[in-house]
């Protein structure tokens, strides 16, 4: 998974701009647009108090780049809530309030929960009045009236005052306040229900306190908001990982009917994560999945982890489909282990590990004549690791099983008693234990064994090569003195990327 960092959100790049909030009366649609009916029709003229509180609405949005639009804004809000009103325009009564609340939020002597009398309100004058709720209200009212209304009014509430709580929010969570991360986001939620960005901070803080089932149920929110859009895919990323990783959790702590429910719930949620340009996220997906249908009490359907990646192998990345290849060999399906990994070297011709296991699942389908050019392939990459040169044996095992003459068959007897003489008399073994590729370089551990009967320094010269073979950089590591019969560790680090796999020269 990549880094996730919470961003501040800003008015240039979330919010659609502030004209629509301030605008006395709807925008005229152009000439290409629909006909008058689907508009969003607000009449600000009558009856009288609708009429005046227009006149102050101006006056505010005059004042608002250098006086002070308060006055003017509070007399809407009083003169729109005047006990006596009759509410004969509510949608224009509520376009009027719901301009007033928004516009009035935004002022820096203005607190989002202040007292009614502040607001020059005579009912219950020592209430206190929520302008987020208020706001809230109003906009809804106006939405209600009509689907282009809506449509309207939906920038109405990501305007600069969400922005601010929003904001606030994010920074509350980012300095490990949490009380004040929650009061804020649920308040940016009063206004605004349809951003992932509140409930990614609730989410965040019910993680913290621990609160698992609070912090699945915000995480689903998450994505939900998150839908399509391409500004929240790093967000919906995040939030279905997190969410999928806690199920996994919460599995591992239950028992009995529970467990099996709750597995069956994570599955869910990581099956779509197999699907990544992510290496590491995909082989952590298909390995997580198989844990979780045995803990759901039903690993004869394991299978179907890998069922789609058989039908669509491109879909995949190479992490995945390594994974699933692994998965089908230990479900004891070499066929479709094969299939898996020949999925990966047509992505990655220069993945060790593929190479290896597709040769291996071969053998064990007896598909030998097959799997010998991937041997071959292998021991030009690996050529100082025994175990592969058993592979060739392993062929030749598989060929004696089947009828031939006498001839053929002292042949692969030779064949196979010279390829395990060669794997036992190597006298030295490199093995690898990390080959990690990231956005921070690339990595190559192992161990070098001296089988040998005296002690011994290698050299160890990897050449690191491109998903065509091309040689992007060199690396040595000297290993030794390394005692006879023993093992010395080896790691070799590079800040460069776009590295698929490797290969070095043969040690002696």
């Amino acid at each position: 998974m990549k880094a996730f960092h919470y961003r501040f959100l800003t008015a240039a790049t979330i919010v659609v701009g502030a004209a629509p909030a301030l605008a006395q009366t709807p925008p005229a649609a152009p000439a290409a647009a629909a006909p008058a009916e689907s508009q969003c029709e607000i009449d600000q003229g009558k009856p009288q108090a609708v009429a005046r509180a227009t006149l102050s609405l101006t006056r505010a949005n005059a004042q608002l780049k250098s006086g002070d639009p308060t006055k003017d804004l509070k007399d809407v809000i009083a003169t729109l809530n005047a006990p006596n009103l009759k509410n004969e325009n509510p949608i224009g009564r509520a376009f009027l309030l719901a301009s007033a609340y928004v516009l009035l939020l935004e002022q820096p002597n203005i607190e989002g929960i202040s007292p009614r009398s502040a607001l020059g309100l005579t009912t219950d004058p020592t209430a206190t009045i929520d302008l987020f709720a208020a706001a809230d209200s109003a906009i809804t009212i106006v939405e209600n009236s009509s689907p282009a209304c809506a449509a309207y009014m939906a920038p109405f509430r990501q305007q600069k005052a969400w922005i601010n709580v929003t904001n606030a929010a994010i920074n509350a969570l980012n300095a490990n306040k949490l009380d004040s991360a929650e009061i804020y986001a649920k308040r940016s939620l009063t206004l605004e229900r349809k951003s992932p960005y509140p409930y990614t901070v609730l989410a965040s803080v019910a993680k913290a306190r621990k609160n698992f089932p609070a912090m699945i149920e915000y995480s689903k929110q998450v994505v939900a908001t998150s839908g399509t859009d391409t500004a929240y895919a790093d967000v919906k990323a995040r939030a279905e990982y997190e969410l999928a990783a806690t199920l996994s959790e919460r599995v591992k702590t239950a028992s009995g009917a529970e467990k099996k429910t709750l597995a069956k719930e994570a599955i869910a949620a990581w099956t779509p994560l197999v699907v990544t340009d992510d290496v590491i996220q995909g082989t952590v997906a298909v390995r997580t999945l198989q844990e979780l249908y045995v803990a759901a009490g039903d690993s004869a359907q394991t299978g179907q982890i890998y069922a789609p990646m058989l039908a669509n192998p491109a879909k995949y990345n190479e992490g995945a489909l390594l994974q699933a290849g692994v998965v089908a060999s230990q479900f004891k399906r070499p066929e479709d282990a094969a299939r898996l990994f020949e999925g990966v070297i047509k992505k990655n011709p220069y993945s060790r590990d593929a190479l290896n296991n597709i040769a291996a699942s071969m053998l064990q389908a007896n598909d030998t004549e097959r799997a010998v050019p991937y041997i071959d392939k292998l021991i030009s990459l690996d050529p100082s690791n025994p175990d592969n040169y058993m592979l060739y044996a392993f062929a030749y095992a598989g060929k004696l099983k089947k009828k031939v003459d006498a001839k053929t068959q002292k042949t692969y007897n030779d064949s196979l008693m010279y390829w395990n003489t060669k794997s036992e008399k190597l006298p030295v073994k490199v093995s690898f234990n990390e080959f990690s590729r990231n956005t921070e370089g690339t990595t190559l551990a192992g161990e070098i064994e001296n089988r040998s009967t005296t002690a011994k320094t290698y050299t160890l010269s990897v050449e690191f090569l491109s998903p065509t073979g091309e040689v992007l950089f060199t690396e040595t590591a000297t290993v030794g003195p390394v005692a006879p019969k023993a093992k010395k560790d080896f790691k070799i680090r590079n800040a460069k990327t776009g590295v698929a796999g490797y290969r070095y020269k043969p040690l002696t």
